[in-house]
């Protein structure tokens, strides 16, 4: 009886944990919150998940899912992201720090702008993004070299 007490509670106490443990609905997006979230996601089906991103003039459907950065989908994809030398040799390996990864958001569904973006990019159209700092939710198009 005990035994059974016990398991009782530690179900509840489990139950209790993945609650607190869940996303708050006022909690900001960010690329990393996404990529948390992935991991806690109870589908077992993981192409409901799989959108993609394309680059104009540049690969298509690149696949990925919800919560990957454009950045890291368009390197994976073989996509020039950094178009400087400034950008090759010295960028802050998708820290949100340098700017050299900019890219026009074209068309999709993203998380909106990060204060590293507004920092950043203050000067620039509100279509120029980071793509270090910019999660894809949805299949998205984007240029890159922007200034180019």
């Amino acid at each position: 009886r005990s035994t059974q007490k016990t398991t009782s509670m530690l179900k509840q106490v489990a139950l209790i944990a993945s609650l607190v443990a869940g996303a708050s609905a006022f909690a900001p997006v960010t690329p990393m919150a996404l990529r948390a979230a992935r991991s806690t996601q109870t589908c077992s089906v993981s192409s409901l998940n799989m959108v993609s991103v394309s680059v104009q003039g540049g690969p298509q459907k690149i696949p990925c899912e919800r919560g990957d950065t454009v950045r890291e989908v368009m390197l994976n994809g073989g996509a020039q992201v950094y178009y400087t030398l400034k950008g090759k040799t010295f960028n802050c390996s998708g820290n949100g720090q340098c700017g050299t990864c900019k890219v026009e958001y074209i068309s999709g569904k993203v998380t909106p702008r990060t204060a590293a973006e507004d920092k950043l990019l203050a000067k620039s159209p509100a279509t120029f993004r980071l793509s270090c700092q910019t999660a894809v939710d949805g299949d998205v198009v984007v240029r890159n070299k922007p200034d180019a």
